[in-house]
């Protein structure tokens, strides 16, 4: 049994259940009451104890390879034993003649004892060993160590592997593993706000063509300890389509910027003409098209540049007006003058 399961079990069995002390109790009941003493305690916990109604609560007798034993041959089986209390060991039992009881982190003890309230109950272990509940001590704990049916791990879940894979534009699947039980699974992109993760780990409304770092967030089980990591990826690029292509010659009316994904103004143009020497067609670009290297703009502010249109009839218009006045005017002219050169000699020749 884990050490975290094995405390979890006791302080529930402490706080959300009515229990009475009996000397040789080990889970059964009488009038509503789990009936415990303080090596009994330990042994139902490891030979299955489950909170069942009826029985021993769910714990078989010699269950698990755990023997029946006294308090006193109870400590003697353990290992890492030690008389300093200063550091001792979340899932140990501490000792002291005839009685044990189990230490549950932050220097509290789950013990089952007539000392206090006659019931299973949370008490305090000071540095020094000295047991106290309510302001009352009750003797002093002389040995703790660990119980060779618990396995000593560590409070927090490590997340050994962590890695990312079938990224696509918009989604991506979170792969990891850790090396303890877990009971909660969290995720964060902005490192504030947590959800869970998907039981398949697969975290979508994305953006394209984008940089995120997950964090993720473990639960180790039977604690409220988290452990995080966080790993980062792209999404896959979303081409955006171009109405124009490198080489075109257009006329530019608008701003110019620095750089395609930025709206730092350079200049701004109006009527101009000019060519795309470069394009950008990525998601989430601004300014797609690149303008005779001054800078990049976008589709707004650009057209086709048609050279001016020859119109025919205009032209013959224009060619007969020539005609008419440099051709016909002048005849025309002539002819009158010779008209009237020719009439005033006939007239000179009559008369």
């Amino acid at each position: 049994m884990d050490n975290y399961k094995f405390i979890d079990i006791a302080r529930r069995i402490a706080d959300t259940i009515p229990t009475r002390y009996q000397l040789g109790g080990w889970g059964q009941q009488q009038d509503g009451y789990y009936l415990f003493d303080c090596v009994c305690l330990i042994k139902s916990i490891l030979w299955g104890f489950d909170f069942q109604v009826g029985g021993h609560g769910g714990a078989v007798y010699l269950a698990n390879g755990v023997p029946d034993v006294g308090a006193n041959r109870m400590i003697e089986l353990c290992t890492n034993i030690s008389e300093d209390f200063n550091n001792i060991e979340i899932g140990e039992i501490l000792w002291l003649d005839g009685h044990v009881g189990i230490y549950v982190g932050e220097r509290f003890v789950v013990e089952a004892t007539a000392a206090w309230e006659n019931k299973v109950l949370v008490s305090y272990v000071e540095t020094n060993g000295v047991r106290i509940r309510n302001g009352h001590q009750v003797y002093r704990w002389v040995k703790h160590g660990r119980l060779p049916y618990i396995t000593y791990n560590s409070g927090y879940a490590t997340i050994t592997n962590l890695a990312v894979e079938d990224i696509t534009t918009t989604s991506v699947k979170i792969i990891y593993t850790v090396d303890l039980p877990i009971t909660e699974v969290l995720y964060s992109l902005d490192n504030r706000n947590y959800v869970n993760l998907p039981i398949d780990g697969i975290i979508s409304g994305l953006l394209p063509n984008t940089k995120y770092e997950v964090k993720i967030k473990v639960k180790r089980e039977y604690t409220n300890n988290y452990t995080e990591k966080s790993i980062s990826f792209t999404t896959l690029d979303e081409p955006i389509s171009l109405k124009y292509s490198i080489g075109n010659v257009v006329e530019v009316d608008g701003a110019l910027y620095d750089e395609p994904t930025s709206n730092n103004e350079l200049m701004v143009l109006s009527n101009y003409k000019a060519t795309i020497t470069d394009t950008n067609n990525h998601y989430g670009v601004l300014h797609p098209y690149k303008i005779d290297e001054l800078g990049w703009t976008n589709e707004n502010n650009i057209k086709l540049y048609e050279e001016p249109q020859t119109d025919i009839f205009e032209i013959i218009k224009n060619i007969l007006k020539l005609i008419l006045k440099y051709v016909f005017i002048p005849l025309g002219i002539i002819l009158l003058v010779s008209i009237l050169i020719i009439v005033l000699i006939i007239k000179s020749i009559l008369f």
